[in-house]
């Protein structure tokens, strides 16, 4: 029988989680909560003038993007429906070992049932599917995606133009996608799907990120 992932503390006393198929950490090991607050909160979500957001997350993972977007929405008095992919679901019991559940709202995130949209405080509302995001198909338009799925040495197939083009056609005008990895193939892929690709100062331990935005 396949175990959990293992918790991991990572280098700013933020804990992450290791993945037991691929062996990949679900955040940065330099820092969890610094690389989620500067590629998706600070360069994505505080970037948005959007009163209500639409976002998108790939990887739902351990929640933590989830509750720093939540906290930071609450904080600027904004609304987020908040959608996730994830094609392995952290259990219970191992969210219940984080750190994190010093925060009241952590666990709901976690409890919410999957594949239905579920009220998390009156301004928050969450999506989880249960799914490969290399098979979705979006009935959803978004303004923000963050773009958490593992390496693309690792899981290629999830960084390719076919899978960004679907992405961009479900996104709105002016809509941003950000991603950790600045790959050359990654911005190759992106602007082949239509996006214009901008390399920014990257998260703790790396020297750039990407912010993709859909131009119509």
């Amino acid at each position: 029988m396949t175990h959990g992932p293992d918790i991991v503390a990572t280098s700013d006393g933020s804990q992450t989680l290791r993945h037991q198929v691929t062996g990949e950490t679900y955040h940065s090991v330099n820092g969890a909560v610094a690389e989620s607050r500067h590629v998706f909160i600070r360069n994505g979500f505080e970037v948005s003038e959007a009163q209500h957001v639409r976002i998108l997350e790939a990887g739902f993972g351990s929640g933590l993007n989830a509750l720093m977007t939540l906290r930071a929405a609450e904080e600027a008095g904004r609304s987020v429906d908040y959608t996730a992919i994830e094609l392995y679901p952290v259990n219970i019991q191992t969210a219940a070992q984080m750190a994190y559940t010093a925060d009241d709202m952590f666990i709901p995130l976690h409890q919410a049932a999957w594949n239905e949209k579920q009220s998390i405080t009156p301004n928050f509302s969450l999506t989880k599917i249960h799914g490969d995001l290399a098979d979705t198909r979006f009935d959803t338009i978004f303004d923000i995606v963050y773009y958490d799925a593992f390496a693309p040495d690792s899981q290629p197939e999830l960084w390719t133009e076919e899978i960004f083009r679907r992405i961009y056609l479900a996104m709105s005008a002016g809509g941003m996608l950000l991603t950790y990895s600045a790959k050359g193939d990654v911005k190759r892929a992106l602007r082949a799907a239509g996006f214009e690709v901008h390399r920014l100062e990257g998260a703790p331990g790396k020297r750039h990120m990407l912010r993709a935005i859909k131009k119509d």
